[in-house]
């Protein structure tokens, strides 16, 4: 069962065994919450591949990437990890593990542009990145990445050009953006879920570092 459906009572309604040859190492698997047909998007950084199917699981749509093959090009990841959409369809993909770097596409799938480049400590330049962990797009078609390494959030607009940072957030592991467009973070790091406001303030956090309930690890 490496890609399974439950309820809500967390039952297994589905799995798609037909599709077991495709994955090596999926990492995340989305809807676009724009899309009327709900697709099931999965992103597998072993394969080196993004995955488009439809909601039942019964067709692959389109794909992205060349099996097993990494590479840095507009056909290429580099261990890819998160993807998100703007209204009209446009994605990114967070280019992730192995590459440093933010792949943007169209409604249709085709390459656009990429933005990024490897920086570590003390090299905490804009645009510069360590582990491409994440990514959320606000109403204001901004451009939330998880510099997951270098511990901090950077801010872009949907075509590469640097806004802002966040520092001082410890390896945040996943992010979300909330209706409210308040931003949330899970830090690998504190096991901390934060929340904050559009402005980069921190306005709650809750959890902490165990295996019982309220407690997590990673």
């Amino acid at each position: 069962h490496v890609l399974y459906v439950v309820d809500k009572q967390g039952k297994m309604i589905e799995s798609w065994e037909q599709h077991n040859a495709k994955f090596v190492r999926p990492h995340r698997v989305l809807i676009n919450p724009y899309d009327p047909e709900k697709h099931v998007w999965l992103v597998d950084d072993g394969a080196e591949m993004i995955y488009k199917f439809t909601h039942d699981g019964k067709t692959l749509v389109q794909s992205w990437g060349e099996f097993r093959v990494r590479g840095n090009d507009d056909k290429h990841f580099g261990r890819p990890t998160d993807i998100a959409w703007l209204p009209d369809g446009t994605f990114f993909v967070s280019d992730g593990y192995v590459n440093t770097r933010v792949v943007k596409f169209d409604k249709d799938g085709k390459y656009l542009m990429a933005w990024g480049q490897k920086g570590t400590p003390p090299e905490k330049r804009p645009g510069y990145m360590n582990t491409v962990h994440a990514i959320a797009v606000d109403k204001a078609r901004r451009v939330y990445i998880s510099d997951r390494a270098n511990d901090r959030i950077q801010i872009f607009d949907e075509n590469g050009k640097f806004i802002e940072e966040w520092p001082n957030i410890l390896r945040p592991y996943s992010v979300l953006l909330a209706e409210n467009q308040h931003f949330w973070v899970s830090s690998g790091t504190t096991q901390k879920f934060t929340q904050y406001d559009p402005s980069g303030k921190l306005l709650s956090s809750w959890g902490t570092f165990g295996a019982f309930p309220g407690g997590f690890w990673g």
